[in-house]
C-alpha cells in the first residue's frame, strides 16, 4: 500500500514536469527608450543572472546565460549533477551495515535484507529526480527588436523558477502604474479592470457631482459642505 502510494506521487510529480516543460508564458513587450540593442541585451542579460529565485529553488534557482546577442537572449537554469538520493543510498548501507555488526552475523545478515529492500525505491526516487531536474529547468529568452527611439523587450518564460522570476522582470522594465488617487491629482489616464481607461480631471477641476437616486437629479459636490 505504501509503496503503491509512492509510485503515485511520482507519477503525479512528472506529469507535473510534463506539463511545466511545455507550458510557456510570454510577458507584454517592453519598449526601453534611447537604449541600443546592444546595450538593452547587456541590461537584460546582467539582470537576468543576477536574479536568484529562492522560493521554489529546483533545480537550482540560479540562471546561467548560454546564448546573448542584439536580438536574443537564451538563459537557463543551472543543474547539478548525480542525485541526492544516490547519497541517501550509500549513506543507508554504511549506517544500516555498521549498526547491524554490532549484533553480530544475524544482525548483520538481517541489516543487509533491509538495505536490500529499501534500494530500490531509492534508486527509482533517484532516477526521478534526475528526470525532474531536466523538466523543471526553466528557462528565459528575451527576444529584442530595434523600434522608434530604443529597442522592443519580449520575453518567454519555461519552467517555476523562470515564472517567479518573470515578476521581478515585470516589475523592473514594465512602466509603474500610478495610484489612482494620485493618477486623478495629476491628471493621467487610470486603467479600468475591463481594459477600458477612465479619463480623470485635471488638478484644480471641479469636483464630480452625485446624482440624486431618487429624482435622477444632482446632488451638491462630493464632499462639500
Amino acid at each position: 500500500m505504501l509503496f503503491n502510494i509512492w509510485l503515485i506521487i511520482i507519477g503525479l510529480m512528472l506529469v507535473s514536469g510534463v506539463i511545466l516543460r511545455i507550458w510557456q508564458r510570454n510577458l507584454p513587450p517592453v519598449q526601453l527608450h534611447k537604449v541600443s540593442p546592444k546595450a538593452a541585451a547587456q541590461l537584460v542579460g546582467e539582470f537576468i543572472v543576477s536574479s536568484y529565485d529562492g522560493q521554489f529553488g529546483y533545480p537550482s534557482g540560479l540562471f546561467r546565460i548560454e546564448q546573448s546577442d542584439e536580438t536574443q537572449i537564451v538563459a537557463r537554469e543551472v543543474v547539478g549533477r548525480g542525485s541526492h538520493f544516490t547519497q541517501i543510498v550509500k549513506g543507508l548501507f554504511k549506517a544500516i551495515l555498521s549498526v547491524g555488526a554490532g549484533f553480530g552475523c544475524l544482525g548483520s545478515y538481517l541489516a543487509f535484507c533491509l538495505a536490500a529492500i529499501l534500494t530500490p525505491m531509492l534508486l527509482y526516487a533517484a532516477l526521478t529526480e534526475l528526470v525532474l531536474k531536466n523538466l523543471l529547468r526553466s528557462q528565459i529568452v528575451a527576444t529584442l527588436e530595434r523600434a522608434q527611439d530604443g529597442t522592443k523587450v519580449a520575453f518567454t518564460l519555461r519552467g517555476p523558477a523562470a515564472l517567479l522570476v518573470g515578476r521581478r522582470l515585470e516589475r523592473a522594465f514594465h512602466a509603474p502604474v500610478l495610484p489612482a488617487r494620485v493618477a486623478a491629482l495629476a491628471g493621467v489616464p487610470v486603467p479600468q479592470a475591463g481594459g477600458g481607461i477612465r479619463p480623470t480631471a485635471a488638478a484644480g477641476a471641479p469636483a464630480e457631482t452625485a446624482a440624486d437616486p431618487a429624482d435622477g437629479t444632482a446632488a451638491d459636490p462630493i464632499g462639500a459642505s
